[in-house]
C-alpha cells in the first residue's frame, strides 16, 4: 500500500486552480482521482492565507501518508489490549507506549483506511481524517509542520509521539533483541 499517493499529477499543485467549493472544502485531488479535501470551514485562516501551503502539502500527502502506514506497521496494539495507569477519580488513564507492540509480525491485511479530509486549525498543526473502508470507522492522525520538516504527532488516540520515533524503535530493538 505504500506510495498509493504517489502519482503527482493527480493533485492540485497549481495554487491559482485551488478554489472553495460549495460544500466548504477545498479539493487538492479530484474525486475520480483520490477524491481528498481540506475542510476550510474549521481552517485557521482564509483560502488566499492558506493557498500555497494547501499546494505544498498536496505535494507531500504520499510521504505523509507512507509515514502513518510505517506507523501502523511498527506500532500495533497489542493483544492484551490497554494498560491501566493508577489515576484520580473520574479519570481514565492509559500509557499507549506500554499497550502497543514494538515490531509486530508482518500485517496479513493492507492498512484498511483511506486519506479523505484534511483539518488545518492552526498554522503549524495538520489533522488527517482517514476512514475505513472495511468497516465504519474514522482515524484521526496529526502532524505538526516545524522547521520545513512534518512529524507524526498523534495516531488515533496513540498521543504525543516524539520526532524520534523510528530511531528510538530501532535502537530499543538493538537494545532488546
Amino acid at each position: 500500500m505504500y506510495n498509493r499517493y504517489s502519482d503527482i499529477s493527480k493533485f492540485i499543485t497549481d495554487t491559482g486552480q485551488l478554489c472553495t467549493e460549495s460544500d466548504g472544502y477545498v479539493y487538492l485531488s479530484r474525486e475520480e482521482d483520490y477524491d481528498i479535501a481540506v475542510d476550510m470551514e474549521s481552517c485557521y485562516g482564509s483560502l488566499d492565507e492558506v493557498r500555497s501551503f494547501l499546494a505544498f502539502l498536496a505535494k507531500h500527502i504520499c510521504e505523509l501518508d507512507n509515514l502513518v502506514q510505517r506507523f501502523n506497521q511498527k506500532n500495533r496494539m497489542k493483544q492484551s489490549g490497554y494498560v491501566c495507569l493508577p489515576s484520580p477519580d473520574w479519570v481514565l488513564r492509559f500509557d499507549y507506549s506500554q499497550s502497543m507492540e514494538k515490531e509486530p509480525a508482518p500485517q496479513k491485511k493492507a492498512f484498511p483506511f483511506e486519506l479523505e479530509i484534511i483539518y488545518i486549525e492552526e498554522p503549524n498543526i495538520i489533522v488527517f481524517d482517514y476512514w475505513c473502508t472495511n468497516k465504519n470507522t474514522q482515524l484521526d492522525v496529526t502532524f505538526e509542520y516545524r522547521d520545513t520538516r512534518f512529524f507524526l504527532r498523534k495516531y488515533g488516540s496513540f498521543d504525543c509521539i516524539p520526532d524520534n520515533w523510528e530511531q528510538s524503535l530501532m535502537s530499543e530493538n538493538t537494545l532488546n533483541p
